[in-house]
């Protein structure tokens, strides 16, 4: 088993938390990563359909079964459960004894933080992150890192599994069963369409109005979707900055699917010879640095203040990390070369808050798609395979 990096985040968290919630993506990996993590507990499969109906027939006399607590995986089929859980808790008062995963983001937390509110300690488990593989089992070029991706199946040592045949085989199952049970499309043809075809927006911004046009559905149906999307683990939005240091600015979000190998296999993308040549190929390797970035704080514990910065008149930052008063800047490059035009944003963007007194810019990074790292007194230069040791930079 491969070590995941958000353990030493767990651990700490039991001992100042009841419960602790571990949220993320299906095949991310929770399920492997709970019982290593807390192997003294005993398991309990909420997909089953007789646990679930053991707790329905008598909850109280379910949680009677775990005495010393437990291990509850998929707690979205249960939602009652946190209900009767913060009973539990309150009467035990005692750290660590529970502990939740679930594979459905917004409302999973919602409803944790509302019957939970300050016993619960929420983490998130991506897929891999870069960091997280052995030396040996990591990617040996750009475009297979991008075209892989993070699902640990596709990383298992004792399996050898296409990405594109495994990624198809997850695509089915995620629609037939977490979009069903979140959405109940009544359309699923409808919706396997607009799925692909916010693969072709990753990486840029998102205007609802035309995606609405080209699904031939209303924004309403959009919105709606998008949001189903991000419950899922299957995209995330990322926000403009709404410093405007004297520019009008941007305000729609970017879309990022939150691993750039399912938008790689949405985009009927089989081979790394395809995708090097393929005119999404730089939105792909974009993508596939912000889901770095994210994993890397998610790993950590941490949810990051991540956003973006574009003016009207086309001054763009790709990626902007807040702390504070403090923005640092990231630009994405997917050339080979470092070349100094790649860093202007970010110099832009220096010249622009020089005046303002509510932020400082850090140093910038500029993440590109050669082989060489470059270091520089106001940004740095980063290689694609050397993302890691820079964000580790980052704290």
């Amino acid at each position: 088993m491969i070590p995941r990096r958000l353990h030493n985040s767990a651990v700490a968290a039991r001992e100042s938390y009841p419960a602790i919630l571990v949220t993320g993506p299906r095949q991310s990996g929770k399920t492997t990563f709970v019982k290593a993590a807390f192997s003294d507990l005993p398991y309990v499969n909420l997909e089953s359909p007789l646990e679930r109906a053991d707790f329905e027939s008598d909850p109280l006399g379910f949680l009677g079964r775990f005495p010393d607590g437990a291990i509850f995986d998929e707690v979205q089929y249960t939602p009652k459960l946190l209900s009767y859980l913060q009973v539990r808790v309150d009467e035990e008062g005692k750290m660590g004894r529970w502990v939740l995963t679930g594979s459905q983001q917004i409302e999973l937390v919602r409803g944790a933080t509302q019957s939970m509110a300050g016993r619960v300690s929420i983490l998130e488990l991506l897929p891999f992150a870069r960091e997280e593989l052995p030396g040996n089992g990591r990617p040996r070029t750009l475009d297979e890192a991008v075209l892989r991706g993070g699902y640990p199946p596709l990383h298992h040592e004792s399996r050898s599994l296409e990405p594109s045949d495994w990624l198809e085989n997850y695509l089915a199952t995620f629609v037939q069963r977490d979009v069903a049970a979140v959405l109940k499309p009544r359309n699923p043809v409808a919706f396997d369409h607009f799925l692909r075809v916010c693969a072709t927006r990753t990486g840029q911004e998102l205007n609802k109005a035309r995606l609405a046009e080209e699904c031939e559905v209303d924004q309403k149906t959009i919105g709606h979707w998008l949001g189903t999307l991000e419950q899922c683990y299957v995209i995330r939005l990322l926000r403009p900055h709404h410093a405007n240091f004297r520019k009008r600015l941007v305000k729609r979000p970017k879309l990022y699917f939150l691993d750039s190998g399912l938008a790689c296999r949405l985009l009927h993308i089989a081979d790394v010879q395809q995708l090097a040549t393929h005119p999404l190929r730089g939105a792909l390797f974009e993508t596939w640095c912000y889901t770095e970035v994210l994993k890397h704080f998610a790993n950590r514990g941490r949810r990051e203040s991540l956003w973006y910065w574009r003016s009207s008149d086309g001054i763009e930052i790709d990626l902007i990390v807040e702390r504070g008063r403090e923005l640092t800047p990231i630009e994405i490059k997917a050339g080979r070369s470092p070349s100094p035009q790649a860093a202007a944003g970010i110099g832009k963007l220096r010249e622009l808050s020089a005046r303002d007194d509510r932020v400082t810019i850090g140093h910038g990074l500029v993440l590109y798609g050669g082989n060489e790292t470059r270091t520089g007194s106001r940004h740095d230069f980063i290689s694609w395979n050397a993302i890691d040791a820079a964000l580790e930079k980052l704290g």
